[in-house]
């Protein structure tokens, strides 16, 4: 069902059922007609939005960790994370729960980044602290800022960063994060300020610490995102026949971007994208 219904998402997408971001009424129509038309059981929209919303909150948790970090890649065809031994054992060094991710698959991957890989990052909802809280003054003169509780949630669903807060409204005294003399008391929200900002200096140090061990392999961005093996496997899963495999796979291999390019795609139409790029037709 999982597959089939990341299918009908992507669908809906393709037709531009979605205003600013979130699908329409009509797209949820859609959905479910086609799902009902597919796996030829009841389905409704509750059903449908709910295991929409697990299967995003599964998946973010691999794309948030290996979104801005160099030397890894997502496999099509085995499902996997892949990266060099150096670079997975740089993170694991600094992430130990990054482990799992070398055997476990990821399914549908390539789907959810289609449909959600901007709201996960820079996407068109989100808005700066600052942003929101003009908006909340302007609804709310009478009612005070931002508690520490909605800045780390604001944090911890990447909608801002720590460094979108001013201090104009705060007397700041920073002795007080040293641990030493000021005027200001020490209270709970300071220490979960201060917690908040080591564990954003945690991740970026994991961050550079995983671009420096791939900026330092020599096969860099000409290296193909996948194995022979693996090229040769998903030419046989698109029905080419022995001639064109042939043919494609060896382009493939010595044309990288082309590859990434055909990778890039929805699944449906890599056929198509393979046809228009090495033969010229589709």
């Amino acid at each position: 069902m999982d597959e089939a219904l990341m299918d009908a998402f992507l669908h809906q997408h393709n037709l531009g059922n979605r205003v600013n971001g979130s699908f329409t009424t009509k797209a949820y129509e859609n959905i479910v007609n086609e799902l009902k038309e597919k796996l030829g059981k009841e389905v409704d929209k509750d059903k449908v939005k709910n295991r929409m919303k697990t299967l995003k909150a599964n998946l973010s948790k691999s794309h948030d960790l290996f979104k801005n970090l160099s030397g890894f890649s997502w496999s099509p065809v085995t499902k996997l994370w892949s990266a060099e031994p150096e670079v997975w054992d740089a993170l694991i060094k600094v992430n130990n729960d990054a482990k799992e991710w070398m055997t476990k698959p990821v399914l549908h991957y390539d789907t959810f980044v289609i449909l959600f890989g901007n709201d996960r990052a820079t996407g068109e909802k989100s808005e700066t602290a600052k942003e929101l809280k003009k908006k909340q003054s302007s609804q709310h003169d009478n009612e005070p800022h931002n508690t520490i509780e909605e800045i780390d949630h604001m944090v911890s669903q990447n909608q801002v960063s720590l460094d979108d807060f001013g201090t104009n409204d705060v007397d700041f005294d920073p002795l007080t994060c040293l641990g030493g003399p000021s005027n200001v008391p020490t209270s709970s929200k300071s220490k979960k300020i201060k917690k908040s900002q080591e564990i954003e200096n945690e991740a970026m140090g994991i961050q550079e610490a995983i671009n420096n061990v791939a900026r330092a392999l020599s096969e860099g961005n000409s290296r193909p995102p996948l194995s022979e093996a693996e090229v040769w496997n998903m030419l046989e899963d698109l029905g080419l026949n022995s001639d064109q495999i042939t043919t494609v796979y060896l382009y493939l291999l010595e044309h990288p971007d082309k590859l990434r390019a055909v990778l890039g795609c929805p699944p449906g139409r890599r056929l198509d994208i393979v046809m228009r790029v090495v033969f010229g037709t589709s």
